[in-house]
């Protein structure tokens, strides 16, 4: 039958854009009913000149017929903050706007240039009826931005997420997650500890450290790596005693673009838990098997296209 009103949606894939300062990377996800993921496309674009990228999305979309599915993204690590904040006694309806007052703060931007949303932590052992909530805070006018160049390129974007939930989302793909798993994610400058168990995201702390800063041999990245080491101890430390669940005994790396040789085996014996590197290879099926490099750039990509949730965040 002709489509007279419009192109057809294709309910059964997710297709992710992310735009970064020097790259867009884009994933496309297909599902079917009690069937592994298939990721049907992901890959990384360069780029030199970020005038370019409304133009370079453009050219994706029609390449790859990206406008045939509904699209996500996710925001960069540093252009937005995570924050852990008490939860407001308040009814939900009222719940961001009493937020923004807790958060105002805690920012080094005016309350009114920011958007913010928030999303609960489970399981606490509230005390003295605290409890306390994640809140999502970024300048509006990068997301504005954002929703012009993916909108302007005719994508249908339904969701702006965050790295720490589109590493939950492959996090759930993974046989540690039933008990518990930490998860250590290295950017170029920047990286992220994220403990999650059973689709849950329980806890995130932000490192202002990258892959570059360690360089490619065990040896010189040791002492980056001692300190990376106390953040997740710390991490690990904070979610036992915070949350009515069982101890963490594993730890995965997302994949370096450079691998260190030897590095899975020192984090082992410093944290006294089982060490891994992610391969997206393994958990779910791909048309073309994912290079290394292209998994380490497509992170937030993979996970944000490997989204299920109705609502946004």
């Amino acid at each position: 039958m002709l489509d007279f009103f419009g192109k057809r949606i294709d309910k059964n894939a997710l297709v992710s854009v992310c735009p970064g300062e020097d790259a867009i990377t884009y994933a496309r996800v297909r599902r079917g009913k009690d069937t592994t993921p298939l990721l049907e496309l992901c890959d990384v674009l360069p780029l030199d000149n970020t005038s370019l990228q409304g133009a370079e999305i453009a050219r994706l979309v029609k390449e790859h017929n990206l406008n045939q599915q509904e699209c996500v993204s996710a925001l960069e690590l540093g252009s937005y903050s995570l924050l852990l904040v008490e939860a407001p006694d308040v009814p939900p309806n009222e719940l961001r706007a009493a937020i923004r007052w807790r958060v105002k703060d805690l920012i080094d931007f005016h309350i009114d240039d920011a958007v913010i949303d928030v999303f609960d932590i489970p399981d606490q052992r509230v005390t003295a009826n605290r409890r306390m909530m994640y809140a999502v805070v970024a300048k509006s006018d990068w997301v504005k931005r954002l929703i012009s160049l993916l909108n302007d390129a005719d994508l249908r974007l339904e969701v702006i997420d965050i790295p720490e939930l589109a590493i939950r989302n492959i996090a759930t793909l993974m046989p540690e997650d039933v008990a518990g798993v930490a998860i250590l994610h290295l950017g170029r400058q920047r990286g992220l500890i994220t403990i999650t168990r059973q689709t849950t995201l329980y806890l995130s702390r932000r490192i202002e450290l990258g892959y570059e800063a360690l360089g490619g041999r065990l040896e010189a990245a040791a002492p980056r790596l001692d300190r990376i080491t106390v953040e997740i101890q710390r991490s690990m430390d904070y979610y036992e005693s915070n949350f009515s669940q069982p101890a963490i005994t594993s730890l995965v790396l997302t994949p370096l673009p450079v691998a260190i040789p030897g590095i899975e085996k020192y984090l082992a014996e410093q944290l006294g838990i089982t060490v891994k590197t992610m391969d997206i290879n393994q958990l779910i099926d791909a048309e073309v098997p994912v290079p290394i490099e292209v998994q380490s750039a497509c992170i937030s990509a993979i996970g944000s296209a490997l989204r299920v949730e109705s609502k946004e965040l």
